[in-house]
């Protein structure tokens, strides 16, 4: 997925100019907090922007970096917001969505609104690419978890 992405690169964009592996911010919110990483970044953020046609404020953050992982800033935006929807192309099942689950689950538990709600592909081995979409997150994906989310 992400070969196909092109864009501008802003250099002097907050965050750019910092720390490579602190996860960045792109998108403030209230309601609730989208963690992704690669090109699920702008699957969640248009999930966001959707979310927004509702009423809906969500904060959207990309790890930029799974290892080192900046827990900080996501354990602040869940105090903020309450609820965290982590969103990863992996597997769901032993993918690095359970472990930022876990972490965020132990460090800001009392600030949980609801439970930590991993998004990701199926238990199953990454398929062919004429099947890929259907094994990929996408909006409707996070969406859905989005509305369990804020149902809770």
């Amino acid at each position: 997925r992400r070969y196909w992405l092109k864009g501008e690169v802003d250099v002097e964009s907050p965050g750019l100019s910092e720390d490579p592996f602190k996860a960045h911010v792109v998108r403030e919110g209230t309601d609730a907090t989208i963690v992704a990483y690669g090109p699920l970044v702008p699957v969640a953020l248009a999930a966001a922007n959707a979310a927004t046609e509702d009423g809906r404020s969500i904060e959207v953050i990309d790890l930029r970096s799974i290892s080192p992982l900046d827990f900080d800033t996501v354990e602040a935006s869940v105090k903020k917001t309450g609820r965290l929807i982590v969103a990863h192309e992996a597997p769901t099942f032993g993918g690095i969505g359970g472990e930022i689950a876990a972490r965020i689950s132990e460090r800001a538990f009392l600030h949980l609104e609801a439970p930590v709600i991993r998004v990701g592909g199926f238990h199953m081995p990454y398929p062919v690419a004429k099947v890929e979409e259907d094994y990929l997150p996408d909006i409707d994906k996070i969406l859905e978890a989005l509305d369990r989310s804020l149902a809770y």
